[in-house]
């Protein structure tokens, strides 16, 4: 993606967010936006550490004391209010919220995770995020679940077919939240209240959310991968892209792929020519490697070679 489509993208994500933040009630609430310290700002920002310590007041700064990161807080995410109940945005912060999410799109880790209006003051609405992600890690049998960084939030939001009505529950009462996806597209999520801590888990946890959390970081290569091949080949993105990734590295084929070099080169290579399996030569390739020990690890070799099949695909789906 280059940067015009970025601009008009975050042009979008700038109008959703001025409704959101503006709207009938959430001018009476805190508006927030939330950093994750892990990521890198530069030293010139207003969104640099020392910048804010010296332009907000220190009320209105608050730390989510991550577990792990809990012996250094100026590691651990920080929640910047901008604005109090009944008060203008602070400009200043929200442009430059968007400049960054610009400027980090598909790194490792984001800066800016997400923009979020609450009726609670800073400090309880740190603690009750902490809480959030306490609970969700438990749901899943670990310790701490940071839901708050933007593609793991990515991931989640692919999880569930009503994702609004799952990922609520990590939320407060009249809490909303907004983050912008990979493909720098604002979701927008309320909170949803439950009975209790099983309640919660039966709502929040599918299988579906466990297969993407544990193959998290190869999606995430997936979707770097592409974005620098559209770039290299001057051709656009596929719109969507993390739900088609998705749906091609868990369909029928690409789950009996066992060797992980075998499945990232089925997804690119579906991404690229559509759907092989359309081919009865393609699909040839793909179950020797299947059914072939000494195959495994070659596919991307193996699909290489038939650009006859591969170019008679193109052409089919056009």
């Amino acid at each position: 993606m280059n940067d015009e489509a970025i601009l008009t993208q975050l042009s979008t994500v700038y109008q959703v967010l001025q409704t959101e933040l503006n709207d009938r009630i959430t001018k009476t609430h805190y508006r927030y936006v939330l950093f994750d310290r892990l990521g890198v700002v530069s030293e010139l920002s207003p969104l640099y550490n020392d910048a804010l310590q010296d332009t907000v007041a220190p009320e209105l700064l608050a730390v989510i004391k991550r577990p792990e990161l809990a012996h250094n807080l100026d590691s651990c995410p920080l929640l910047v209010c901008l604005a109090e109940p009944g008060e203008p945005l602070n400009a200043t912060l929200l442009l430059a919220s968007l400049a960054q999410i610009k400027h980090d799109h598909l790194t490792r880790k984001h800066y800016v995770c997400g923009f979020i209006t609450s009726p609670l003051p800073p400090e309880a609405l740190a603690g009750e995020l902490l809480e959030s992600c306490l609970r969700a890690g438990r749901a899943l049998g670990s310790a701490f679940l940071p839901f708050y960084e933007p593609f793991t939030l990515d991931v989640l939001y692919h999880s569930y077919d009503a994702p609004a009505s799952h990922l609520g529950t990590l939320l407060p009462a009249d809490t909303r939240y907004c983050f912008v996806d990979s493909d720098i597209e604002a979701h927008v999520f309320h909170a949803m209240s439950y009975l209790d801590e099983s309640d919660f888990t039966l709502r929040f946890v599918n299988q579906t959310l466990r297969y993407h959390l544990l193959n998290q970081m190869t999606l995430y290569g997936l979707v770097v991968t592409w974005h620098d091949l559209c770039e290299a080949q001057d051709k656009p993105l596929v719109p969507h892209l993390l739900s088609t990734i998705i749906g091609y590295f868990y369909d029928s084929q690409a789950t009996q792929l066992v060797n992980p070099r075998d499945r990232r080169a089925y997804v690119l290579f579906s991404l690229q020519y559509g759907q092989l399996t359309a081919s009865k030569r393609l699909s040839y390739c793909i179950d020797e490697v299947i059914n072939h020990e000494d195959k495994q690890g070659l596919l991307g070799e193996l699909l290489s070679q038939e650009r006859q099949a591969l170019e008679a695909l193109t052409n089919n789906q056009q």
